[in-house]
């Protein structure tokens, strides 16, 4: 069994990397900072490390070509900026969104009938931070990836005019790609059913991200993300839980 884990040189994606080479799996640790990515690698004995950043393209795309088979995507590697300004805005739906679509969409012809996508996510992308209008639009069943994109550019555009309050919309870039991320999940469960696509959120975690405040060890936090990585083949698809359990959306 082959596994990509992003953003695996470190806290959850490296935890989860550890356990799945546990496990027997061919590990495939995709990382900005290679050199980080063989320290981590040499720390969980074992994995083979190859370089992607997210925040450009053509690394996605080379990526993605020289990769074999896939059994397991984990699209755990993601960014949260300080400030709230339309560059960042900008810059993190690129990176927690678009990128992960773009990633997984190049890769899907190497991943057949069976094979597992865990998009990890988080709390912060629950629907009860928006208006009405807008949970609408995302839970929509008929929400396409052209629907999905207009959603992200009202948002950038909102931050661009400064009414995004005024429209619905939270004062957080993270928290938004990663409701965008959710909706993607929802989108891509359905375009293929025949593989288990589905979101986690790990919870507020020790990690460089999350502080040394967080009450969750990475352990306690890559427990979901593994959790989603052994869905069975009759297990549910489309979905965002945390501990095993559904989130509401």
């Amino acid at each position: 069994m082959r596994a990509i884990v992003t953003g695996a040189n470190r806290g959850i994606g490296k935890a989860v990397a550890a356990a799945l080479l546990q496990e027997g799996w061919e590990v495939t640790l995709a990382v900005r900072d290679v050199a980080s990515g063989l320290e981590a690698a040499a720390e969980i004995g074992g994995g083979e490390v190859h370089p992607l950043d997210l925040s450009y393209p053509e690394s996605v795309t080379r990526f993605a070509a020289e990769r074999g088979p896939v059994d397991l995507l984990v699209n755990n590697a993601a960014v949260s900026l300080a400030g709230f300004t339309p560059r960042v805005v900008e810059w993190t739906i690129l990176v927690n969104l678009y990128a992960q679509m773009e990633l997984t969409d190049r890769l899907a012809w190497r991943m057949g009938p069976g094979a597992r996508v865990v998009n990890v996510s988080s709390g912060l992308a629950e629907l009860s931070a928006y208006s009405p209008r807008l949970r609408a639009r995302f839970l929509d069943p008929k929400l396409d990836r052209a629907g999905l994109r207009s959603l992200m550019a009202e948002y950038v555009a909102a931050v661009h005019r400064g009414d995004w309050q005024d429209r619905g919309w939270p004062t957080s870039a993270y928290a938004v790609s990663k409701t965008g991320l959710n909706a993607y999940t929802r989108l891509l469960a359905r375009e293929r059913p025949e593989w288990r696509v589905n979101a986690v959120c790990p919870g507020w975690v020790r990690t460089r991200m999350g502080g040394d405040g967080a009450p969750r060890s990475i352990e306690e936090g890559a427990a979901s993300v593994l959790w989603g990585a052994h869905v069975p083949p009759d297990g549910p698809t489309g979905g965002f839980f945390r501990d095993q359990k559904a989130l509401s959306d």
